[in-house]
């Protein structure tokens, strides 16, 4: 990575200039991050960060894996049972809220579509939206699924066009989540619920492991929020939090298991690169090596994601927050 592609944060998103000194230091190849605090909000950035104009380069193939879907078959499997529990869990939401089989959603960043696509399949009308058409070359796929590309801007859709609005595991990733978080507002109809996942900073994991804590995943990961500062978003954006948990089994064990074999000194979350199908797994004996230990390391995960989950500070905070009227806070 080029240092002229990376630049230093001088102000929070959510429009603050008051950021503590950079902790948590991290490596990727040559470069070395850290985390800044913003004093007002508290979240934490990612400083340096990449470029506006860099920030492509860094969700290429390797980032979004070599085949026709992200993971190797096996952890598909797994991923799409999460996806139809997730996918459930919105269509409930627009049950209470009349909507049976007619609903409108988006989904920001909609990945591989595969979300929407059982949400089509309910009979919703289902907008996904994705930076570019190689970003969204899968989603594109998706039969019923409304693609939108490119950068999002508050006349993108009219106000009001949606039931329910997804940003899951994508805030983080985005130069300015306050402004996407006012565009939900406004795009969601009256009482229209906004569906959000994201890391938690302030979780256990992420204290435990530092900078070598897995979900950091540097330069990509540009806020990095805890239960204050994503309570605080989304009260600025004028959403009222319905419900928040932090126990997802989809994210936090494997969370607790790359993040321990980073530590040990591995290159940075190169197992999860085999799970990707970038990596084959018996082209070295270290990935092998690897192998052996995420299959020792994953009882203890498991459990330290309950224990974590259970005081209130597991690895991802799920979030459903409700539009709260016209005006914002």
């Amino acid at each position: 990575m080029s240092a002229l592609s990376l630049e230093h944060v001088s102000a929070c998103s959510c429009g603050s200039r008051e950021l503590s000194p950079p902790t948590r230091a991290l490596r990727l190849g040559e470069d070395r991050f850290g985390l800044r605090r913003c004093r007002r909000c508290r979240r934490m950035l990612l400083d340096p960060r990449p470029r506006s104009e860099a920030i492509a380069s860094y969700y290429d193939d390797v980032y979004y894996g070599s085949g026709a879907r992200k993971f190797i078959p096996a952890i598909e499997r797994v991923v799409d049972r999460f996806r139809e529990g997730r996918a459930r869990f919105a269509c409930r939401l627009l049950r209470e809220m009349g909507h049976e089989g007619k609903g409108r959603v988006l989904d920001i960043g909609c990945g591989s579509g595969q979300f929407l696509a059982r949400l089509v399949r309910s009979g919703h009308e289902c907008h996904g939206t994705e930076l570019s058409a190689e970003t969204g070359r899968r989603a594109g796929q998706v039969p019923g699924l409304r693609l939108h590309l490119g950068e999002l801007e508050r006349d993108r859709f009219p106000v009001g066009s949606f039931d329910l609005i997804s940003i899951w595991h994508v805030l983080e990733h985005l130069a300015e989540p306050d402004r996407i978080l006012g565009f939900c507002h406004d795009w969601l109809s009256d009482g229209g619920a906004l569906m959000v996942a994201v890391p938690n900073i302030d979780s256990m994991q992420a204290s435990l492991f530092r900078g070598a804590w897995f979900h950091l995943d540097p330069p990509r990961h540009l806020h990095h929020f805890g239960r204050v500062s994503l309570e605080r978003a989304l009260s600025d954006a004028g959403f009222r939090i319905e419900r928040m948990r932090t126990l997802s089994w989809e994210q936090n064990v494997y969370g607790v298991a790359q993040s321990a074999l980073n530590a040990m000194g591995f290159p940075r979350d190169e197992y999860y690169e085999v799970l990707k199908r970038n990596r084959s797994l018996w082209t070295s004996p270290r990935l092998a090596l690897e192998l052996v230990l995420m299959a020792a390391v994953l009882p203890a995960a498991f459990l330290f994601a309950l224990l974590e989950a259970s005081l209130g500070r597991g690895g991802t905070l799920e979030c459903v927050a409700r539009r709260a009227g016209q005006g914002r806070v």
